[in-house]
């Protein structure tokens, strides 16, 4: 079975479709830009020139006239781009740094249209203070092979959230854990294998066992759920828990793997990657007989809803666990 079909059945000449309604895709709801900034990065991955192109097609037509980025794109009204969601605040800082994050990870900084592009976001992120745009975009730029300017003033201000937070019960980047969390250390491993940082090496390796303490039931792992969160002296949410957070988590520990070559994280590796698979509160699959993945798991069961962000991280997490040997 080819892994790339359900995000291929998701996807139009004009892009990926951000929502599902159950398996099939939701046109009325759009396109938005950081999806598909990832899923460029799971294309040139995979190798699908046809869906690169797609993807990278509509960054380029969501340029705006000062250089940076629309965020949606809708179909209706002979098609439009637009700033803002529908009845939703736009985080287009996250976009734009997921943004920076595929466009440098997959090599197109060569083509002289997207380098002007990701030069002006580039001058945006110094002036950013949202802690996963400037991850995702350490993460592209710590994938060149030379260090950038930008890059060590975002790695200290990376560094500066933990010491700030940092105490004897919460050694984290924030007050609280929210989604995505396993972004942040993930960052700070890559940098620590692509530029030898031992600060970032620490502070990836305290924080990574905290996520992994955290974000876990009887040792069975458990993203914090979005309805509620977990703040800081608090009761942690365990529904609806997200895909995004069991991936992130895989591909972290993947890293960490890498730079440390401790099987612990080899093995909560396979664990969260088993999260897919059943290896949950719920003892239910996410991933159905197609392959495809649902999004998220609720206190009935799963959401039965097939999204863009919840399949193409999957795919982030599936070749992690490829490249460990632990993929199913």
């Amino acid at each position: 079975m080819d892994p790339l079909n359900k995000i291929k059945s998701m996807t139009s000449d004009i892009g990926i479709y951000q929502h599902g309604k159950l398996n099939n895709p939701a046109p009325e709801f759009g396109y938005a830009l950081e999806d598909q900034a990832r899923a460029l990065i799971i294309a040139d991955r995979f190798g699908d020139k046809k869906l690169k192109d797609i993807y990278l097609n509509f960054i380029f037509r969501a340029q705006r006239e000062d250089g940076l980025l629309y965020h949606f794109f809708y179909e209706d009204n002979n098609g439009q781009f637009k700033s803002e969601e529908y009845n939703c605040k736009s985080n287009i800082t996250e976009a734009y740094g997921l943004t920076i994050w595929s466009l440098l990870a997959t090599g197109n900084i060569k083509n002289d249209k997207i380098k002007n592009t990701v030069e002006k976001l580039i001058k945006e992120a110094s002036g950013w203070t949202s802690i996963r745009a400037i991850s995702s975009t350490l993460l592209g730029l710590a994938s060149l092979d030379r260090e950038h300017s930008l890059e060590s003033e975002l790695k200290t201000k990376l560094h500066n959230f933990c010491f700030e937070t940092y105490s004897d019960d919460w050694v984290w980047f924030e007050n609280y854990l929210v989604y995505a969390n396993a972004l942040i250390p993930w960052t700070l491993w890559e940098i620590c294998l692509n530029r030898k940082c031992k600060t970032s090496f620490e502070i990836a390796r305290k924080t990574t066992r905290f996520l992994i303490e955290k974000c876990q039931e009887n040792d069975v792992p458990a993203p914090i759920g979005n309805k509620g969160w977990y703040f800081k002296g608090r009761e942690k949410a365990l529904y609806d828990e997200q895909p995004i957070d069991a991936a992130y988590m895989v591909c972290c520990l993947e890293k960490a793997y890498h730079a440390t070559e401790d099987k612990f994280y080899l093995d909560w590796a396979e664990k969260w990657y088993r999260w897919f698979f059943g290896n949950n509160i719920n003892n239910i699959s996410l991933i159905d007989k197609n392959f495809a993945c649902y999004d998220g798991l609720t206190p009935e069961g799963v959401n039965l809803n097939q999204g863009a962000e919840s399949n193409i991280c999957f795919l982030m997490a599936y070749l992690a666990a490829r490249r460990l040997g632990i993929a199913k």
